[in-house]
C-alpha cells in the first residue's frame, strides 16, 4: 500500500499487558490518559491474539512474520537455529534507520533485527525474584510467588527508588537521545523505532504515586465478575503443570491477590505516563507529523482467573493483548475493529502500510487495506501455540489454540502429524458468548463433540496452510 512519502514508524511494545489494563478498553478504573488519546486518534483491535502466550516465542514469530513452530522458537529456552529472516530487514534494505531499546529477549545468536539496539530490562533496584541493595521488602507491600527458588516471582510491590531510576524511564531517555542524533545526522532517512518496556511483566513494580493510584474496591468489583465455579474437567497442563510450583493462584490468600491486582494496574498507570513522556518530546519536534504509531504487548497475564496467575495459558486474559494503530489522516479516528485478529499481521501490515513489498509466505495476512479503509477485516479462524518445554513438560509437543467465532479450542495437535495426539484427554472447549470468564470447559460434553469435531478441522485446516500436508493420517 503506496503512500506519497514513507512514514517514520514507532513501535511501542510491553510485556505480559492485558487489554483490560487500559481505560480505553473499558475499564472504568484504569488510568492511561495518554494511550487512551492514542486510541482515540486512531483504531483499537478488540480482540488480537499472540503468536505464543510466552515471550520468546512470541518475540521471535511477530520478527519473522512465521508461526513458533516454524521458526523453531517455541519457548521461552529455545532458540533460533540459523539466521531467520526478520522483517525488520525489509525496513533496512529499503533505507530506514531502525533502532530498539528496552527487552528484546528473542534468542537469536546469528544477529539482531534491528541495526541498533540495547538491553535494559530490569534496573539497580528490582530484579524478577526480589529486591536489591538491602531493601526490606516489607517495607515495600512485596508480594512473591511462593514457589522454588527459580520462581518467586515479585508480583507486587512498590519500586524503592525514584521513577527516573526505572529501567522504562531509562528506555525512553535512551530512545529520544537516538532519535535527536539521528534527526541531525540523518534528518531526510525515515525510520523504525521499537521501545520495549518489560512491564507490566515480573517484577510488578510501580514507583510512587502509581502504587496507590488504583482504587482498591474498583478492583475487587471487576475481579467479583467472574462468580462461577470451575467447572468442566481441566487439562492436566494446567492442574498437573501450571498451578503447582509455577503460577497456581491457590498459593496465595485473599489479601495477596488485591495486592498484585492493584499493584498491576498501577504499575500499568506508570507505563502510560512514560509512553506519554515520549510522546509529548516526539510531537515537540515535530517527529510525529508523518510517523505512524502501533502498540501492543507481546501477551498478558492472568491474575488469578481461572486459578492461574502470569501466562503459558490459552485463556482470554493471556491470549489476548491490546493493540492500537495510529495514524492521523490515514487510519480513522475512533474507530474499533470487533473481528478477531493476529499479532502476527504486525510486520506484515507496517510493510504495506510503507509502500514496501510484504514477502510471500508469511503466515498472517497485512491489514494495511481494513485498517485504512476502516472496516473489519475478514473473518478467519485465529490460532496460537506453544510448548512446555521451558520446565521441560511435554517438551516439544505442540500446544495449539483456534478461535472461531465465539468458540475456542485448545488441544495438543501435532502439526505434521494429525493423529499423533488424536487420543489425548487435555484440552479445552469454551464458548465466549455465554461463558467469557472461561469458568466451564465443555471440551468433554458429549453434546458439543460435533463443535470439537469441527474447530479441529479448521485448526488443521490452518496448519496444512502453514506446515504443509501432514506425513500421516487420512485427510
Amino acid at each position: 500500500m503506496a503512500t506519497t512519502a514513507r512514514p517514520n514508524v514507532l513501535w511501542l511494545m510491553t510485556d505480559e499487558q492485558r487489554p483490560d489494563s487500559l481505560g480505553c478498553y473499558g475499564t472504568p478504573f484504569a488510568r492511561t490518559p495518554h494511550l487512551d488519546v492514542l486510541a482515540a486518534s486512531g483504531t483499537l483491535c478488540r480482540t488480537a491474539l499472540t503468536p505464543a502466550p510466552v515471550c520468546v516465542a512470541a518475540r521471535a514469530a511477530l520478527l519473522t512474520g512465521l508461526r513458533p513452530f516454524a521458526t523453531g522458537v517455541s519457548h521461552n529456552r529455545s532458540k533460533f537455529a540459523s539466521k531467520p529472516r526478520f522483517l525488520t530487514e525489509c525496513f533496512a534494505e529499503a533505507g530506514y534507520a531502525t533502532a530498539s531499546f528496552g527487552k528484546q529477549h528473542y534468542n537469536c545468536p546469528f544477529g539482531r533485527a534491528f541495526a541498533e539496539e540495547r538491553l535494559l530490562v530490569l534496573g539497580e533496584a528490582v530484579d524478577y525474584f526480589g529486591y536489591k541493595k538491602g531493601y526490606r521488602h516489607e517495607e515495600f507491600g512485596v508480594v512473591q510467588y511462593p514457589g522454588g527458588p527459580d520462581s518467586r516471582w515479585v508480583l507486587a510491590g512498590r519500586y524503592p527508588e525514584d521513577a527516573a531510576t526505572t529501567p522504562e524511564h531509562g528506555n525512553v531517555d535512551h530512545a529520544l537521545a537516538w532519535h535527536e542524533r539521528h534527526a541531525r545526522e540523518r534528518p531526510e532517512t525515515p525510520w523504525l523505532l521499537r521501545v520495549s518496556f518489560n512491564a507490566p511483566h515480573t517484577p510488578v513494580t510501580a514507583p510512587a504515586p502509581y502504587d496507590g493510584c488504583i482504587d482498591p474496591e474498583a478492583v475487587d468489583a471487576w475481579f467479583a465478575r467472574a462468580t462461577n465455579p470451575l467447572a468442566g474437567d481441566r487439562p492436566r497442563y494446567e492442574t498437573e503443570h501450571l498451578r503447582g510450583d509455577y503460577a497456581g493462584s491457590q498459593r496465595l490468600d485473599a489479601a495477596q491477590l488485591h495486592a498484585l491486582r492493584r499493584c498491576y494496574y498501577g504499575c500499568v498507570s506508570f507505563l502510560d505516563a512514560q509512553f506519554g513522556r515520549l510522546l509529548e518530546a516526539l510531537r515537540a519536534r515535530g517527529a510525529l507529523e508523518n510517523t505512524l504509531i502501533v502498540y501492543l504487548s507481546d501477551h498478558g497475564a492472568g491474575l488469578g482467573e481461572n486459578g492461574l496467575l502470569q501466562k503459558q495459558s490459552f485463556y482470554e486474559q493471556v491470549v489476548n493483548v491490546p493493540w492500537i494503530w495510529a495514524w492521523p489522516g490515514r487510519i480513522p479516528s475512533g474507530r474499533r475493529i470487533e473481528t478477531p485478529v493476529e499479532t502476527l499481521s504486525l510486520l506484515p501490515t507496517l510493510l504495506a502500510f510503507c509502500g514496501l513489498e510484504v514477502p510471500a509466505g508469511l503466515h498472517a495476512p497485512a491489514l494495511a487495506e481494513d485498517l485504512a479503509a476502516g472496516r473489519e477485516p475478514a473473518a478467519r479462524p485465529v490460532c496460537s501455540e506453544h510448548d512446555y518445554g521451558t520446565r521441560n513438560y511435554r517438551t516439544g509437543d505442540r500446544l495449539a489454540l483456534v478461535r472461531d467465532g465465539t468458540w475456542k479450542l485448545t488441544r495438543f495437535r501435532d502439526p505434521r502429524d494429525k493423529t499423533r495426539f488424536d487420543d489425548d484427554p487435555q484440552g479445552s472447549l469454551y464458548d465466549l458468548a455465554g461463558d467469557p470468564w472461561e469458568q466451564v470447559n465443555r471440551f468433554g460434553d458429549p453434546a458439543l463433540q460435533d463443535v470439537v469435531r469441527e474447530l479441529t478441522e479448521k485448526l488443521d485446516a490452518r496448519d496444512r496452510e502453514i506446515y504443509g500436508p501432514p506425513r500421516s493420517g487420512s485427510e
